[in-house]
């Protein structure tokens, strides 16, 4: 809807109506731009940057997928039934037909406009976010009726991926790990000096091939990473058993 002539009537002074025309004429490619690219985080950033920084497991990835989903489609209900009360409004500001309820009546008219829009937007990274769900299922093999116990199985392996990748940014951007890496590896049963050892040889070892002008790419902090997956997976035992539990949560209430 182009809300320009809304204006029309009013007595402007610091613009003219050859200037008005111009925004008028240029709003098109507003609205279509918007239909493009009008959500706010690309897919891009979703893909490399949400999915690849928040975990480091192929199931947490695709628990990250279905949260977007389900917060996405949240905001497609949201934009649907507002739609529908908008119209409701309508209908009964016609039954009036006065001079206000006609305002009104474009006013919502406008809204709507931006509401489809919004859904259309919401909808797009739902459908996106099921393709990444299916492609990375589909590639590690994991299948279709995967269970709680699936998920909980892989789940120390991520956490110890993560406390390390942690560890690696506090010391290369502080020379030092901070009070939540120490944290995060004694929750693992993982003594805090080891894990810190660990993270300081990796770096020493990329600087020397740095200096030797060797090529290095971020594949070998995933080898690290999964490396100190394999090394420390079964660390979380200690933790258990100075809490006095035989396992993590309970497999009578998994589904």
């Amino acid at each position: 809807m182009n809300d320009i002539k809304l204006f029309e009537d009013l007595p402007l002074v610091s613009i003219t109506k050859a200037q008005l025309d111009k925004i008028s004429e240029r709003l098109p490619e507003l609205f279509r731009a918007k239909s493009i690219i009008g959500h706010s985080t690309s897919q891009a950033s979703y893909t490399l940057q949400t999915l690849n920084m928040l975990d480091d497991s192929n199931m947490s990835r695709m628990k990250q997928c279905l949260s977007n989903i389900e917060h996405k489609y949240q905001a497609v209900q949201e934009a649907y039934y507002k739609i529908q009360e908008n119209r409701v409004k309508i209908i009964e500001w016609h039954k009036t037909d006065n001079e206000m309820s006609r305002v009104k009546i474009r006013k919502t008219e406008a809204q709507i406009s931006s509401q489809y829009q919004s859904m259309e937007n919401a909808l797009r990274i739902v459908g996106m976010f099921q393709a990444m769900y299916e492609q990375i299922r589909i590639a590690n093999k994991i299948p279709k009726d995967w269970n709680e116990t699936d998920y909980e199985k892989q789940e120390i392996a991520n956490m110890i991926r993560k406390s390390f990748r942690l560890g690696i940014q506090d010391i290369s951007a502080y020379g030092r790990v901070s009070k939540a890496s120490v944290e995060y590896w004694e929750q693992l049963g993982i003594h805090p000096q080891l894990a810190e050892s660990y993270v300081r040889k990796y770096l020493l070892e990329m600087q020397k091939l740095i200096d030797n002008n060797k090529e290095i790419t971020v594949e070998k902090m995933y080898a690290f990473l999964d490396y100190m997956a394999i090394t420390f997976k079964d660390s979380f035992n200690f933790v258990l058993n100075r809490i006095g539990l035989k396992e993590i949560g309970s497999e009578d209430f998994r589904i």
